[in-house]
C-alpha cells in the first residue's frame, strides 16, 4: 500500500454513509488518489459478485485511475473494483448483447463523416443547420428517448425525419461512437433482466469529472448505483456545456444528495506552499471574490506587439517552450483557444524544429475516413493522391511547393520521375507499389514514406495514428497484399488506439483548451491570450481555469500589449 498523506477533508469522504454523496474535488486536490481509495474501501462491504463501477470520461483519466488502482489496491480488491470510461463501458455492453440490440456480429466504429453522409441523402439543408450545434449528429441517436432530451433536441418533425436512418445505420453496424450509449440505454429498457444483471454487479458507482456528464451519462450512473452513488465534480471546470454537459444537472445532484464535501487541501503541489496558495486564489477571484497578491515567479506574462497580431506571438511562445525546457519541465503544452490557432502554432514550432505532438481526435477521424474511402477508389492514381493527403495531415513540416510536385508526377498508369527534386524522389519512390502492386500497397507505401520523411528530418507529431498505420503495414508483410484483408487489420488498429491513452511522459504537445481537460503537464503555455479569444464571462473564466490547472511547475502567458484577455487580471496584481 502506499504511503497516505494525512487529509481530513480525505478522512470525511471515507467516513460518509451518504447513500448519494457529492465532492467538490478542485484540481490538485488527490481526487484521483481518493476515488480509488474510496473504492477500495468500499468493495468488501458488497456481497458476493458485486463490484464498484468507477466510471471517468478520457482514456487519460482512465489510465491514471487504472494505474492508482494498481498501485493502491491489493489483486483480491483490484478485482473487485472496475475502473472504466463511458465509451468503453458502453461499448463492451453493446457488443455482448448486440444480439439482442439486433446488431449484426460485426460492429463498424466509423467517422462522423459516413453518419452525415446518410442523413445528408434525406435532407442536405437540415444536416448543414443541425451541424450549427456542435456533437448534435454524433449524438442524434440518444435524443430518440425523451427523457434525455435538451436545448440542442431538434424538433419532432426533424427527429421523425432522420432517427430511421439513424436506426438502419445501426442495423447495418455502422456506428458512431455516441451511438454506444444510446444502444446501451435501450438495452436497459428493454431488456429488465440485463438491467437487473448490472444493478446487481454495480450497486456501488462513483462517478468521476461529472460535471462533465450528459443528460445519458448521467441517467446511467442513477439508474445503476442503488445501494451507494458518490459523484466528484468540479462545477469551476464544466467547459462542456456544447456537448450536453449541464450545470443545472450538476446543481441538481447537489441538492438532492445526503451529504456534501468539499476537498480543499492542495496534493499535486504538495512540493511547494505558494503555488497552490495561488491557484486557490486564482479560483476564487474567477468566482468573484477579491482576493489581492501577486503571481508566484513561476509565472511569466509575455507581451508581443499588438500591431503585429496573432503572428507577432509565435515568437515569444517559441521563446516559452525553451525557457521550460531549461527549467527542468519534462512535459510542456501549448494551449490556445481554437483549431485554427493550434494549427498555426504547430506549423510555426515545426519550422523552428521544436516539433510538438498532437493531442485530438483528428488523428482518428481521419483514418476512419481512410476505411470507407479506400474501397471506393478503383485506380492506382487515385489512391496515390489520397496517400499524399494522408501524408500532408500527417508531416506538417512538409512545404506545398513539395507536395504540388508530387501530385503533378503521379500519372493515370505510372510515376513520372523524371528530373524530380530529391525529397519528391523519395516520395514518388515510396508510393510506387501502389502501381505495381495494387490498392492493398496502399498501407505499405505510406508507411515508407513517413519513415524516409522522418530520417530526413520531418517531424511526425501524431504517434498514435502513425502507429497504426505501422501496425498494419508490418502485419501485411507476411502475406500477399490485399486490400480488404489491410483495411479489417487496420480498423481493428484504429480502433484499439482510440481506446488506448496516449503517452504523455515527456515532451513538447499541442492542443486546445477544451483537449487539455484531465491531463497534466509540468509546463503550459497559453499562446494566444487576445481578449477577442479570452473575453470575460463565466464559460470563458472556466475554460481559463482548466488551462491554468493543467501545469504543477511552470506557466507562461503570450499576450498582445493592446488588447490583452481581461482574464489576465486574475493571476494577480500585475
Amino acid at each position: 500500500m502506499p504511503e497516505y498523506r494525512p487529509d481530513p477533508d480525505h478522512d470525511a469522504v471515507l467516513e460518509s454513509q451518504a447513500k448519494h454523496l457529492v465532492v467538490t474535488a478542485p484540481p490538485g486536490t488527490g481526487k484521483t488518489f481518493l476515488s480509488v481509495r474510496l473504492a477500495g474501501a468500499l468493495a468488501p462491504l458488497l456481497s458476493a459478485g458485486g463490484r464498484v463501477l468507477l466510471l471517468t470520461f478520457s482514456n487519460q483519466a482512465r489510465t491514471q485511475l487504472e494505474r492508482e488502482a494498481a498501485r493502491q489496491l491489493t489483486p483480491e480488491l483490484r478485482r473487485r473494483v472496475d475502473v472504466t470510461n463511458y465509451h468503453r463501458f458502453f461499448w463492451h455492453g453493446v457488443l455482448a448483447y448486440r444480439r439482442a440490440l439486433r446488431l449484426p456480429m460485426r460492429l463498424d466504429i466509423g467517422s462522423r463523416r459516413r453518419r452525415e453522409g446518410a442523413l445528408r441523402r434525406v435532407d442536405e439543408e437540415l444536416v448543414r443547420e443541425l451541424r450549427r450545434a456542435e456533437g448534435l449528429i454524433d449524438c442524434l441517436a440518444e435524443h430518440a428517448f425523451p427523457e434525455l432530451r435538451d436545448h440542442r433536441t431538434p424538433n419532432e418533425e426533424t427527429l421523425q425525419r432522420l432517427l430511421p436512418i439513424v436506426a438502419e445505420e445501426q442495423r447495418q453496424g455502422r456506428l458512431v461512437f455516441d451511438d454506444l450509449g444510446a444502444l446501451f440505454w435501450s438495452l436497459l429498457g428493454r431488456f429488465p433482466a440485463v438491467e437487473e444483471a448490472y444493478r446487481c454487479r454495480y450497486p456501488v458507482v462513483i462517478a468521476d469529472e461529472h460535471q462533465d456528464a450528459s443528460a445519458l451519462q448521467d441517467a446511467v450512473v442513477r439508474r445503476l448505483a442503488h445501494d451507494r452513488l458518490v459523484v466528484f465534480a468540479d462545477p469551476m471546470q464544466l467547459i462542456h456545456e456544447f456537448r450536453g454537459a449541464s450545470r443545472g444537472r450538476l446543481m441538481g445532484h447537489v441538492a438532492e444528495c445526503e451529504e456534501h464535501l468539499t476537498l480543499s487541501t492542495a496534493h499535486r503541489w504538495h512540493g511547494s506552499v505558494e503555488l497552490p496558495r495561488w491557484l486557490l486564489t486564482v479560483r476564487a477571484r474567477l468566482e468573484g471574490e477579491a482576493r489581492p497578491g501577486p503571481p508566484p515567479p513561476q509565472l511569466r506574462i509575455e507581451h508581443s506587439p499588438a500591431d503585429r497580431g496573432f503572428n507577432g506571438m509565435k515568437p515569444l511562445v517559441r521563446n516559452a517552450v525553451a525557457w521550460a525546457f531549461q527549467e527542468g519541465a519534462r512535459t510542456v503544452a501549448v494551449m490556445a483557444r481554437g483549431n485554427r490557432e493550434v494549427a498555426e502554432l504547430r506549423s510555426y514550432l515545426c519550422r523552428a524544429g521544436q516539433f510538438p505532438r498532437q493531442i485530438g481526435a483528428e488523428d482518428f477521424e481521419e483514418a476512419r475516413g481512410d476505411i470507407e474511402q479506400l474501397p471506393l477508389l478503383t485506380d492506382s492514381q487515385t489512391i496515390a493522391l489520397h496517400a499524399v493527403d494522408r501524408l500532408e495531415a500527417l508531416v506538417p513540416t512538409l512545404r506545398t511547393p513539395l507536395l504540388a510536385q508530387v501530385r503533378g508526377r503521379l500519372g493515370p498508369v505510372d510515376i513520372n520521375m523524371s528530373r524530380a527534386g530529391s525529397e519528391a524522389g523519395l516520395i514518388l519512390r515510396a508510393l510506387e507499389p501502389i502501381y505495381d502492386k495494387g490498392p492493398g500497397a496502399y498501407f505499405g507505401s505510406v508507411v515508407t514514406a513517413l519513415e524516409t520523411l522522418a530520417g530526413g528530418g520531418h517531424h511526425l507529431p501524431r504517434l498514435e495514428a502513425v502507429r497504426a498505420l505501422r501496425i498494419t503495414a508490418e502485419a501485411k508483410e507476411k502475406e500477399p497484399v490485399d486490400l480488404d484483408m489491410a483495411l479489417e487489420r487496420y480498423t481493428a488498429a484504429v480502433l484499439a488506439a482510440t481506446y488506448t491513452a496516449p503517452r504523455m511522459d515527456r515532451g513538447l504537445f499541442i492542443m486546445t483548451a477544451h483537449q487539455a481537460k484531465g491531463k497534466e503537464f509540468d509546463a503550459i503555455i497559453l499562446g494566444d491570450a487576445m481578449e477577442r479569444f479570452w473575453p470575460d464571462g463565466d464559460d470563458h473564466r472556466q475554460l481559463f481555469y482548466v488551462v491554468i490547472t493543467r501545469a504543477s511547475r511552470l506557466w507562461a502567458v503570450v499576450a498582445p500589449d493592446r488588447g490583452a484577455s481581461p482574464l489576465l487580471a486574475y493571476l494577480g496584481d500585475q
